[in-house]
């Protein structure tokens, strides 16, 4: 075989393996709720001519998660901010696109409790207020903390994501389970009442602190090409208006009803502020009134 042949054949074949290694298969976060964030990251990718062949991640909760993911066995999920992410991205053992997938709405919690004690929180105020009630999250999510923070008993729960905390409620070991806005309307409090129907929203207050479900990448070499392609394909997405075009098709903003007829709380975040959206994506929080 003649020399050139050989050389373009191999090149040929390195370039081949090359694209191979780039394009994964990766490993992503996929649940249910999160239709809209695994729609907004493929629209990223096709902006950045980007093709990449995904698998699922395992289910899991937090701890997990961020094991996963820092570790490399995950190569992409779409999880809130929380302290201990934020320390690893400081720390280079984790990278943040902190595009607010959820629009910055995931900051709006309503609480889920039983159609039986729906007026429980009629006379609530003021974060005080909330003192007198338990709230339940699931073991690892840092919304524990800030309601520590805030004074308000929480307990963590372990089976919550088909609405089994519903049975805590019965027995009386929690009052409240706090979830967002947005995507309790949407989906979840649908998806729990098919097996628990006795459940339902708090019409009397809104609870507020900063909350935003990012974009979260592997540390790991082998997702440096995904990184730099995220980076530049929801800078585009952003900028064009496909973003919005995407979220809408997917999710729907909550109506003006639903903050007019509410008090809203403010409790804060302990661990950080509206801040952490930079300029460029901030035109994606959602106002209400706007």
């Amino acid at each position: 075989m003649p020399q050139k042949t050989l050389l373009l054949m191999m090149s040929l074949a390195l370039f081949l393996w090359s694209a191979s290694v780039q394009a994964g298969p990766y490993v992503m976060q996929n649940e249910q709720h999160l239709t809209h964030a695994r729609a907004l990251v493929m629209a990223a990718l096709a902006a950045a001519d980007f093709k990449a062949e995904f698998t699922d991640a395992p289910m899991g909760n937090e701890r997990r998660n961020v094991y996963q993911i820092s570790s490399g066995a995950t190569h992409l999920d779409m999880m809130p901010a929380t302290p201990q992410r934020l320390k690893l991205m400081r720390q280079g053992k984790l990278r943040m696109i902190p595009v607010p997938l959820d629009r910055g709405l995931l900051s709006y919690r309503i609480n889920i409790l039983l159609e039986s004690h729906k007026d429980m929180l009629a006379g609530a105020h003021t974060s005080r207020d909330l003192r007198a009630f338990v709230m339940g999250q699931n073991e690892g999510w840092m919304d524990v903390e800030i309601y520590r923070a805030a004074g308000i008993p929480t307990k963590e729960v372990r089976n919550w994501s088909e609405g089994q905390f519903a049975e805590q409620m019965e027995a009386g070991f929690i009052d409240l389970f706090p979830l967002g806005l947005e995507e309790t309307l949407a989906f979840f409090l649908p998806h729990f009442r098919k097996r628990y129907p006795q459940l339902t929203t708090d019409e009397h207050i809104l609870v507020r602190y900063p909350w935003f479900r990012f974009v979260w990448v592997s540390p790991k070499p082998d997702a440096d090409a995904l990184y730099e392609a995220l980076k530049r394909g929801f800078a585009t997405i952003t900028r064009n208006g496909t973003f919005m075009k995407i979220w809408l098709r997917y999710r729907a903003e909550p109506e003006a009803a639903i903050f007019s007829t509410r008090r809203i709380i403010d409790i804060g975040n302990p661990f950080y502020n509206d801040a952490l959206v930079p300029p460029e994506y901030r035109q994606l929080i959602f106002r209400p009134g706007s």
